[in-house]
């Protein structure tokens, strides 16, 4: 096998370039994995332009992947080589800070967002062990989207989503397709989904949602909760217009590290705001599971699936809103390890 690798490095708003790197070596309690399949997230997006400031040069971006178990470090006796596997890219303390939920850790770090740990956009990464999770019978393409739908399950968690509810989703990209999908899981009875973009509002219809213009969404409500999946200020008073008094607004889009809501409408209508961040593990492997039923769908929601070379033509496509693909995937092009 060869010991080198490429990675997509982030050089500052707008830019990338591929480099050969040294394969790394998995130490103790870390697995190596061979990449199939990586996602161009929402905030990778958001980030590569600068909007965001959550991603700085130098770094690897990535954090919704699958591949193979490609080596195992020292003290690691599974899962075996050549092993179809994601992880969840969620690093929490040891347990010493006292947190309940490993998203709740003050000292939590993501593979591919904190900047001094490799991401997924490469040949290969190294992660530790109790963060594998293999596939199963799930495909890698749907494996590498196992991430997206996870954050999307804890929101409508957080949110409290019941049975017989309605749901408004601000925003049609991945996290709120899929925040509908797992409303729709959690029994909600009518789940609207709205976008500037007419292909993604015809998508939302297709999966069975109602699809809302922006400019019709306070027409169409109040709903008793709603998602904002995109992260401005326009969303977020949106989020917080269109449910009832003592209604829930769970806040999950990033797009902004600031944004404005109207303070009144919150406090004298006692209306609750949430924030929802990443998943427990617990909730990321649950998220697997549904996926591998057929409870969740991926299908509609994954575009092209490009090659490592033209990844970073497709970030700026997005960027510039050229495509509009819900999820665009890269593809190493690697085949599996052989079992030692």
């Amino acid at each position: 096998m060869n010991d080198d690798m490429r990675v997509l490095v982030y050089d500052g708003p707008h830019r990338f370039h591929i480099e050969t790197r040294p394969r790394p070596a998995p130490g103790p309690g870390e697995v190596r994995l061979r990449m199939a399949y990586v996602g161009i997230c929402g905030s990778d997006l958001h980030g590569y332009t600068g909007e965001s400031g959550r991603r700085l040069p130098g770094m690897i971006m990535g954090h919704e992947a699958a591949g193979w178990v490609e080596a195992l470090g020292p003290g690691v006796s599974g899962p075996e080589v050549g092993t179809p596997a994601t992880f969840n890219p969620g690093l929490p303390c040891d347990g010493s800070c006292g947190h309940v939920s490993e998203n709740h850790c003050p000292e939590l770090r993501v593979i591919g967002v904190t900047p001094d740990i490799q991401g997924a956009f490469a040949d290969a990464i190294v992660v530790p062990a109790d963060r594998i999770v293999p596939l199963g019978g799930l495909s890698l393409l749907w494996g590498a989207g196992v991430e997206p739908m996870a954050v999307a399950l804890q929101a409508a968690r957080r949110a409290g989503i019941r049975k017989g509810q309605s749901a408004l989703v601000l925003g049609g990209g991945m996290i709120g397709q899929s925040i509908a999908q797992t409303c729709r899981l959690e029994g909600a009875a009518r789940i609207a989904v709205s976008d500037p973009i007419a292909d993604r509002r015809a998508q939302a219809a297709a999966a069975g949602f109602e699809a809302l213009c922006p400019e019709d969404v306070d027409g169409a409500g109040p709903f008793d909760v709603s998602f904002d999946a995109v992260g401005i200020s326009d969303t977020a008073s949106t989020a917080v217009r269109n449910i009832p008094k003592a209604g829930v607004a769970c806040f999950v889009g990033l797009g902004l590290p600031e944004v404005s809501i109207p303070l009144f409408d919150v406090v004298v209508s006692e209306r609750v705001i949430v924030g929802s961040f990443c998943y427990p593990d617990a909730v990321f492997r649950e998220a697997a599971v549904h996926l591998a039923a057929g409870r969740l769908d991926l299908d509609p929601l994954i575009g092209s699936v490009e090659s490592f070379e033209d990844t970073a033509a497709a970030f700026e496509d997005l960027a510039s809103g050229a495509r509009t693909d819900t999820k665009i995937m890269m593809a190493t092009g690697a085949e599996a390890p052989k079992p030692a």
